[in-house]
């Protein structure tokens, strides 16, 4: 009995040295945060009885498309459990959609070092946008023609495009004007509203190429961080999404369930809309400087009474 106990007691005792293994660890900013403005201060929570005395580097970098750059750099002496390393002000009022910030740390005279990343910046004081498209309301039961004619001659402009918007408690029905272009737009919708730094799964794009031969389909994006670039892999949106022409209109009827939104008298939802050539290069936007894969950028859909 004595041996089998001496045995429990060195077994538990390797459980919990292996569990306070990790000598640093950060809590602030954490990955995919979207800071709300642009002073950056680091928390961390340090193992003393090993660290103490030690000095953490800390350097901030800038990542897009794979190149890097250094915008900051500090040296701290480690000398508490928990510690705050604050860098001020980074004078960046958006880092987001496919830029991101990454924050490499390493313990000098140890082998402990890594990384946190992707973090965004969306300072909303001086991002935020004051353009509200609204949806009009049209009964339930009606059709995209209903819906046209609900809208009237509220339709908005995008670059060549010309559009409309109206909900009812089914779907939001999209009427876009046919222009003979071969410009494509595309409309994003964050029903969280979230204004976040980068684009998330559940956001979604209605894309309409409003030609003589219409072309109307629905997608999202996959992000992966993969070393220094944030990728968006586009993914097809399974859904019962639909569209009719009506005389020179083309109106795509939207189910609400397919969004994963609740529609509701005013209701403001994440919404821009991006107008693309051939290339597929943003041409126009609404608002002006949206960034399709940031969000925080976009402006705001009103569901009218």
């Amino acid at each position: 009995m004595a041996v089998r106990l001496m045995v429990i007691v060195v077994l538990f005792a390797g459980i919990i040295r292996s569990g306070y293994s990790q000598t640093i660890s950060f809590n602030t900013p954490l990955p995919w945060v979207s800071l709300r403005n642009d002073s950056l201060t680091v928390r961390a929570q340090i193992d003393t009885s090993a660290l103490k005395g030690k000095k953490l580097s800390l350097t901030v970098l800038t990542n897009k498309n794979g190149k890097s750059k250094t915008i900051a750099s500090k040296t701290f002496a480690i000398t508490d459990p928990s510690a705050d390393f604050s860098f001020g002000k980074l004078n960046k009022k958006l880092v987001g959609g496919e830029e991101f910030i990454r924050i490499d740390w390493a313990v000098k005279g140890t082998e402990e070092k890594g990384n946190i990343a992707p973090i965004g910046i969306a300072d909303l004081t001086k991002l935020m946008s004051t353009d509200t498209v609204k949806a009009v309301k049209v009964g339930n039961g009606k059709t995209g023609k209903d819906a046209v004619a609900a809208i009237g001659d509220k339709f908005s402009s995008v670059g060549s495009i010309t559009y409309g918007m109206a909900w009812n408690k089914a779907a939001l029905y999209i009427a876009v004007k046919k222009n003979g272009g071969k410009e494509t737009v595309k409309f994003g919708f964050d029903g969280k509203n979230g204004k976040n730094a980068f684009l998330a799964y559940p956001d979604r794009f209605i894309v309409c190429t409003p030609s003589d031969s219409e072309v109307v389909r629905g997608t999202h994006y996959e992000r992966t961080l993969n070393k220094d670039a944030l990728e968006y892999k586009e993914k097809d949106w399974n859904s019962s999404i639909t569209h009719e022409v009506i005389g020179d209109v083309v109106v795509v009827t939207v189910p609400w369930y397919d969004t994963g939104m609740i529609p509701f008298e005013d209701r403001t939802i994440g919404y821009g809309a991006f107008v693309q050539n051939n290339k597929e290069k943003t041409v126009a936007a609404t608002p002006k400087d949206a960034d399709s894969f940031a969000p925080a950028t976009w402006g705001t859909l009103l569901l009218l009474r």
